[in-house]
C-alpha cells in the first residue's frame, strides 16, 4: 500500500508536523509512505524522516528560490478552496502555482491513500482528489476552534472525503453531531509520540516546563501570573517557556512587571522537546484549548507528571486526575489553580515521582506503532482489498531513506575548513554527573576504532584539536559508537569548538549533525555550585546550521551572579565567587566605561568569608557618572593585590542566554530628561551595564 501525507510545510516544527512526522515513520515499516509538503521554506526538516519515507516539495520557496513569495508578486490564488483557513494571512500563502502543482499530483498520483493535515489541504483533497483513493482528513485543531466560516467550508468537504480523523474522542462526537447525515467514516485516533531517545527526567530539577506557540489562546500569561504565586512560596523553583510567537514580546513585559526575569525564562524553540522535557521535574499545559495533547504525551514519556487545564478534548483524554497528572479548572480562578496545583506536587516528592512513573506508563500507549495500527484497521475497515497491499517490513538494518535537504552540514565543513569531505553523521551527546561529555552515535555508517572524534576550537589561538576514539558501546544493547570527553583528562580553552569525526589515517573526514543533546545534569544544584578549580563549563549545543559544536569557559577566578533585583533606586547583584584564588582575595566592586580605562566608578559591595557577594548599584552613582551619550560599562570586583573578576553568567545549561536572560530597565530623571540603567550580557556571558538619556519632549 502507498500512503501520501499532505502537509502545508513539513520545515516547521508545530504539532502537526510532528505527529505526521511520527505516524508516517510507523506506517513505513509496512508501506510506501511519503510525505508531500506544499511548500519548502527551509535547507532541511528540523524533523529527520524516519527512513523510508520519502519526501516531496511542490514549490520552493527559500530565499534564493525564484518562487519566493518576493519574485512572484501577483501570483496569490484566486477563488481558491477553504478561503478562511488562516494560510491565507500567513507569511506563505497559497499561490496559484501551488495550486495548480497540488491539484496536479492529486490526479497523477498512485497513492492508494491520501491524508490531509489541515484545513486548506482536507478542502483541496475533497475537490481535487480521485474516487479511487482513500481520501481522509485529519482535524487537529478541533471543531468548536475554527470560525463559523471555516466550519461550513469544513463540513462540505469533509462530507465527500472517505474518513475525517480528529485527536480527539469528544471533538469527533461534535463532528457526528453536526454531520450526522454525512457518509464520511468520522472517528478519533490520538496523535502519536515516539519514545524518547534521551533518559527520563531525575526528577530532581528545580524547574517547571512548558511548550507550544506563543499565543493568545495558549494562555501563557496567566501561566506567568500563576508562576508569581508559586515563587512567593518557592523561591528556589524556575519556569521555563519553550516556542516562539506574537505573544513573546507581551509575556517578557509581564515578567518584567512582576520581577520574574530570574524565575520565568523564555526559551525560544527547541527541537527536539525531548532533552528540555526531561529537564523538567513538572511540566504544565495552561492551554485555553488543548485539541492534540501532543505536548502533554511528550513530556509524559520523558518522566515528568503534568498540570493541564481541563479544557475539553485531548487533556482529559490522556491525563487522569491524581494518577499522572492534575488537571485544573479551564475556567474561573485559573491563575490560583495552576499555583495550587504546581505548589502541590513541588511540595511533595513522593506524589511527584509516584505520578512521574504513572506518566511514563500512560505515554506508552500513544506510541506510533499502537497509533498505526488504528490507522491500518482503519484503511482496511473502509477498503478491505487494501488490507493485502503490504510491501512487507523494511529490516531495521536495512538502507535508510536519503535525508530531506542537507545543505547546512555543508557549511558546517566549510566553517572547520573541510569543504566538499564526506557525508553527515549523527552523533548525539549526554553531560555526564561530572561535567565530562559522552558522545554516542547510534546508528552509525561507522566501523568501531577507526574513527575519532574530534573537537576543533574556532580561534585557531585557542589550541589543538581534541582527538577521542569512538569505540563500540558496551552499554545498553551494546550497538553504536561511544567516545568521552572526560572532565578530569582534559583541559579545554575558552571558546566554541565544532565537532567533526576522521579517520585515524586523517584520510577522510565528515561533518558531525546533532543528535540528541542532553544537558540536564548542568541544571543540578551540585553542578552549579562554587569549587576550588573555578568556573569551567562545558555545554554541548546543537548550531543554526545543526551541526554539534561545545561551548566552554576556563575561568581559575569567577564571580557568577545568580539573581538581580531592579528597583526604583538602585541593581542589586547576588552571587558566589568561583576559585580558591576568588575567595583569598577582599574586593570592591568596579563599573569601567569601555573604551575609556580612566572613566570607572564604585559602588558598594559586600563578600562574606564563603565567597557570597551582594553588590548594590545606586541608580544616582550611575546618573552622576554618565558620559552624556549612550554608553556602556564593564562591571568588575576588584582586589587590592588580587585578580580583577568580570561579572558573569556561565553556569548552567545555555550556550548563548543572551536572547533568554533579559533584564528590566530601571529609569532615574536627570536635568535633560530621563536616564535609563540596564543590565546586559555579552556574546561571552559577561555582565554589562548600559546608561542611555531619554529627552523629555516640552510637553511631557
Amino acid at each position: 500500500m502507498k500512503i501520501t501525507f499532505l502537509l502545508y510545510d513539513a520545515y516547521g516544527t508545530d504539532g502537526t508536523v510532528r505527529a505526521t512526522a511520527n505516524l508516517a515513520g510507523a506506517l513505513a515499516d509496512r508501506h510506501d509512505v511519503e510525505i508531500v509538503s506544499c511548500h519548502r521554506t527551509a535547507d532541511r526538516m528540523r524533523l529527520t524522516p524516519a527512513p523510508g519515507v520519502k519526501v516531496r516539495t511542490l514549490v520552493d520557496l527559500r530565499p534564493a528560490s525564484r518562487h519566493h513569495p518576493g519574485r512572484i508578486a501577483g501570483q496569490r490564488a484566486r477563488d481558491t478552496v477553504c478561503p478562511h483557513d488562516t494560510v491565507h494571512h500567513g507569511p506563505t500563502p497559497p499561490s496559484a502555482l501551488g495550486e495548480e502543482r497540488l491539484a496536479r499530483f492529486l490526479q497523477d498520483t498512485d497513492a492508494d491513500v491520501v491524508i490531509a493535515t489541515r484545513p486548506y489541504l482536507t478542502c483541496f483533497l475533497a475537490e481535487h482528489g480521485r474516487p479511487d483513493q482513500l481520501r481522509i482528513g485529519q482535524e487537529h485543531a478541533g471543531r468548536d476552534l475554527h470560525p463559523e466560516a471555516l466550519r461550513d467550508d469544513l463540513d462540505r468537504a469533509v462530507s465527500l472525503l472517505d474518513a475525517y480523523v480528529s485527536v480527539s474522542a469528544a471533538d469527533a462526537r461534535a463532528h457526528r453531531r453536526a454531520l450526522h447525515s454525512a457518509p464520511t467514516r468520522l472517528t478519533s485516533i490520538p496523535a502519536c509520540s515516539p519514545a524518547p531517545r534521551t533518559e527520563p527526567s531525575s526528577g530532581q530539577s528545580r524547574t517547571v516546563v512548558t511548550a507550544g506557540r506563543l499565543t493568545a489562546p495558549e494562555r501563557y500569561d496567566r501561566l506567568v501570573d500563576a508562576f508569581a504565586k508559586v515563587v512567593a512560596v518557592h523561591p528556589d523553583w524556575t519556569l521555563r517557556i519553550y516556542g516562539r510567537g506574537p505573544e513573546r514580546g507581551r509575556l517578557r513585559r509581564r515578567i518584567h512587571e512582576l520581577g520574574l526575569h530570574d524565575h520565568v525564562l523564555l526559551m525560544g524553540p527547541r527541537t527536539p522537546m525531548d532533552p528540555e522535557w526531561a529537564k523538567g521535574a513538572i511540566a504544565v499545559v495552561p492551554s485555553g484549548a488543548e485539541p492534540s495533547g501532543l505536548p502533554l504525551v511528550e513530556a509524559m514519556g520523558c518522566g515528568v507528571p503534568v498540570v493541564s487545564t481541563d479544557c475539553g478534548h485531548a487533556p482529559r483524554e490522556i491525563v487522569t486526575h491524581g494518577e499522572d497528572g492534575l488537571l485544573v479548572p479551564a475556567e474561573g480562578a485559573v491563575e490560583d489553580a495552576l499555583a495550587d496545583a504546581l505548589c502541590r506536587l513541588i511540595e511533595n516528592d513522593a506524589e511527584r515521582r509516584r505520578m512521574a512513573a504513572a506518566a511514563r506508563r500512560t505515554a506508552v500507549c500513544f506510541r506510533p506503532r499502537h497509533i498505526a495500527a488504528q490507522y491500518q484497521a482503519l484503511f482496511t475497515d473502509l477498503r478491505p482489498e487494501l488490507g493485502s497491499r503490504s510491501r512487507g517490513s523494511l529490516p531495521r538494518g536495512g538502507r535508510p531513506a536519503a535525508r530531506a535537504g542537507l545543505p547546512p552540514w555543508r557549511r558546517a565543513l566549510e566553517r572547520v575548513g573541510l569543504a566538499g569531505l564526506g557525508s553527515p553523521v549523527e552523533v548525539g551527546c549526554r553531560v555526564l554527573a561530572d561535567g565530562s561529555i559522552a558522545f554516542h552515535a547510534d546508528r552509525p555508517a561507522l566501523t568501531p576504532d577507526t574513527w575519532n572524534l574530534v573537537l576543533r576550537p574556532r580561534d585557531a589561538a585557542a589550541g589543538d584539536a581534541v582527538r577521542l576514539r569512538l569505540e563500540q558501546r558496551t552499554e545498553g544493547d551494546g550497538r553504536g559508537l561511544r567516545a568521552v570527553l572526560d572532565k578530569a583528562s582534559w583541559s579545554l580553552a575558552e571558546g566554541h569548538w565544532d565537532v567533526y569525526v576522521q579517520h585515524v589515517n586523517g584520510s577522510r573526514s565528515r561533518p558531525v549533525l546533532a543528535g540528541p543533546v542532553e544537558t540536564a545534569r548542568l541544571l543540578d544544584p551540585a553542578a552549579r555550585r562554587p569549587s576550588d578549580a573555578g568556573c569551567t563549563p562545558w555545554i554541548p549545543y546543537p548550531a543554526r546550521d545543526g551541526a554539534l559544536a561545545l561551548r566552554t569557559w576556563r575561568r581559575p577566578a569567577h564571580a557568577e551572579v545568580t539573581s538581580v533585583a531592579v528597583g526604583d533606586t538602585a541593581i542589586e547583584l547576588t552571587g558566589s565567587l568561583h576559585g580558591r584564588i576568588a575567595r583569598a582575595h577582599h574586593y570592591r566592586f568596579r563599573a569601567r566605561l569601555q573604551g575609556h580605562q580612566d572613566r570607572a566608578f564604585d559602588a558598594p559591595c559586600h563578600v562574606d568569608p564563603y565567597g557570597d557577594f551582594h553588590i548594590v548599584i545606586p541608580l544616582t552613582t550611575a546618573a552622576e557618572h554618565h558620559p552624556g551619550t549612550a554608553a556602556r560599562w564593564d562591571l568588575r570586583l576588584s582586589a587590592y593585590g588580587g585578580p580583577e573578576l568580570r561579572l558573569g553568567m556561565l553556569t548552567g545549561d545555555l550556550a548563548d542566554r543572551r536572547d533568554i536572560t533579559a533584564f528590566p530597565a530601571a529609569h532615574r530623571s536627570t536635568p535633560e530628561g530621563r536616564l535609563t540603567v540596564q543590565l546586559c550580557l555579552t556574546p561571552d556571558h559577561d555582565l554589562a551595564l548600559t546608561t542611555r538619556e531619554a529627552v523629555l519632549s516640552p510637553r511631557s
